[in-house]
């Protein structure tokens, strides 16, 4: 009998030791084929705060090139939330191979954990006593519920310590002045000649069907920042371990 017992205690014990192990494991998913700034497998965000946050992020990636990856996940299995973000941006290859800029802000809902780790690119800049500071400020919210709030706050922190690093220089497309200055030489020329009575009304229409044609095409300076049309998505290779910080709310 004492035997039975002793077999029965040992196989819940190691059936308890293998439960945990499994517990204390959290696989990072494959990044998708198309990868946007927020990835929200918690359900905390509604379609339209997380079109707004990728919006933002896709646009400062353009000017900038520096890439801020959320994750948000609903537990993390016991795991250390820095090695954990560390590892998702490592994985997920965050940030330009060249500068090493990503940034990855994991939040964990059950757990109420954040954490916030940076490429090496961004650590002479986004310190950890920074980091530190905007978890801080964003902990009331985050106790609150408001996870947009929270997010939405953080970024802003972040791209004002992070403000003109890595930002492209604004260069115009050299034929810029010429498709300029021909359209502007053609209206002057035909209303000379208009008001010399020298040319038809219908000539002068074509010209104003020009001009609305002109005025109504963008211009086109190298990486256009208004639109989200040529997005490709985040990871082209940056490496982590550059710092950061984390804690609980």
């Amino acid at each position: 009998m004492k035997n039975f017992i002793k077999k029965v205690f040992n196989s819940l014990s190691i059936l308890l030791f293998l439960t945990n192990i499994v517990q204390g494991q959290f696989n990072i998913p494959d990044p998708p084929k198309k990868i946007y700034p927020v990835n929200d497998y918690a359900g905390v965000l509604s379609h339209i705060q997380i079109e707004k946050l990728n919006k933002k992020l896709i646009q400062y990636s353009k000017i900038t090139s520096t890439e801020i990856l959320i994750p948000i996940v609903k537990d993390i299995h016991g795991e250390d939330s820095n090695f954990l973000a560390s590892k998702w941006g490592e994985k997920w290859n965050i940030g330009k191979k060249d500068k090493n800029n990503g940034i990855i802000i994991l939040l964990s809902i059950n757990d109420k954990k954040i954490s916030i780790q940076n490429g090496y690119g961004i650590e002479p800049y986004l310190t950890d006593f920074s980091t530190q500071n905007i978890i801080k400020k964003i902990k009331p919210f985050l106790k609150n519920h408001l996870y947009y709030k929270a997010i939405d706050i953080g970024i802003k922190e972040i791209l004002k310590i992070l403000k003109n690093k890595y930002e492209y220089k604004k260069k115009y497309n050299k034929n810029y002045l010429w498709k300029f200055f021909i359209p502007i030489s053609i209206f002057f020329i035909i209303f000379f000649l208009f008001q010399k009575k020298r040319i038809e009304p219908s000539l002068l229409n074509t010209l104003f069907l020009t001009n609305i044609l002109f005025k109504n095409r963008s211009i086109n300076y190298p990486h256009d920042h208004n639109h989200e049309d040529n997005f490709d998505g985040f990871g082209e290779g940056g490496t982590f371990g550059g710092g950061g910080s984390s804690g609980n709310w």
